[in-house]
């Protein structure tokens, strides 16, 4: 399989209005799945069913990248792990600066793109009154946003007035002042600060386990 950059420079969309297409996808003279093609003023959406039950994978493009549709937000073509024939034929569709493919056109556009293997037809073509929400990348959040949004449930924002140090330099029992020269007004403050973290640590982790969908809930 030819694979396609993530980034194509200079792209060109197959449609320079507003449209709308449908297209079969057919391997070696076998039905491989449908796809319908949205062009609009601020992007392009190719939507990809192998099967009539298969569920539906949207492809979009916009500002000369191609994104993924996934659970939890749109995803760079390079991250897509998808094991089906969309990651082989919809970047064509999208952007016509694919060299795997061959256009073959007619009096309306391109009517026909062959590519790795596959031939794409349309069926029909007709104007496009999408909404442009339907064009819209919406980046997944990654896990370092989740991580950073703990840290700061977790761990509270910085402060320069409690000492780096000063819980290992700390007695042991809340309160307690050595005659040793110790800064025991950092512990305090740093006893303080510990105690306030606790009492929203329960909750904090529930929202990052279930944001994650990872591991089990704090018991209480």
């Amino acid at each position: 399989m030819i694979g396609f950059p993530a980034v194509l420079v200079l792209a060109a969309v197959l449609f320079n209005t507003p449209t709308e297409s449908k297209w079969t996808v057919t391997k070696g003279g076998t039905a491989a799945g449908n796809v319908t093609l949205l062009t609009g003023k601020s992007g392009v959406r190719a939507e990809f069913r192998a099967t009539p039950k298969s569920p539906v994978v949207v492809f979009l493009g916009s500002n000369d990248k191609i994104w993924v549709r996934e659970s939890g937000g749109d995803v760079e073509l390079s991250a897509y792990k998808g094991a089906g024939a969309e990651k082989s034929i919809l970047p064509a569709l999208l952007y016509t600066d694919a060299k795997a493919a061959k256009y073959t056109k007619d009096a309306k556009g391109v009517s026909q793109v062959d590519v790795n293997g596959y031939v794409l037809k349309r069926t029909t073509l007709a104007a496009s009154t999408a909404d442009v929400s339907n064009f819209a990348v919406r980046p997944k959040k990654g896990a370092a946003t989740r991580l950073a949004r703990l840290s700061g449930d977790l761990l509270g924002p910085s402060q320069s007035t409690v000492s780096a140090t000063a819980g290992g330099r700390g007695v042991g029992t809340k309160g307690l002042e050595l005659a040793d020269g110790g800064d025991y007004q950092a512990v305090e403050a740093l006893e303080n600060r510990d105690a306030a973290w606790s009492e929203k640590m329960s909750e904090a982790l529930a929202e990052f386990q279930k944001d994650g969908k990872v591991g089990k809930g704090r018991e209480q």
